[in-house]
């Protein structure tokens, strides 16, 4: 679990976040604010320019399967193109890599790897 302050850092330096929430209504069809929930989001890096990662893509278990994390990552993609931001990439968990591919994404593309810098600390 990542601590709270972090994961807040996080979003508010992200160039884009793309959240999905489960409005109530009432009678009237207006939203009942206290019983809205996040049931997803996904957030992109990016250089504002050329090149952009695609990061925490998440969907509430209990909403998974309805078409939600598709649903984030397109809008993601298509907000990111608007942008004029053609180069997007993301980090998947090894379990969703069948997922990713399904909406496009290709690894290992003419032999490009992404590498990693671990720091060792003393």
């Amino acid at each position: 679990k990542r601590p709270v302050d972090k994961v807040e850092q996080a979003l508010k330096h992200s160039f884009l976040v793309a959240a999905l929430h489960l409005e109530t209504i009432d009678e009237s069809g207006a939203p009942i604010e206290e019983e809205s929930e996040l049931i997803g989001l996904a957030r992109a890096t990016s250089d504002h320019v050329f090149n952009a990662t695609i990061w925490d893509v998440l969907v509430d278990p209990k909403w998974q399967g309805n078409g939600f994390g598709t649903a984030l990552v397109e809008r993601t993609v298509n907000t990111l193109h608007r942008r004029d931001i053609a180069n997007i990439s993301l980090f998947a968990d090894a379990k969703a890599i069948t997922f990713y591919e399904r909406l496009g994404f290709k690894g290992d593309l003419e032999g490009v790897k992404g590498l990693f810098f671990y720091p060792t600390y003393r």
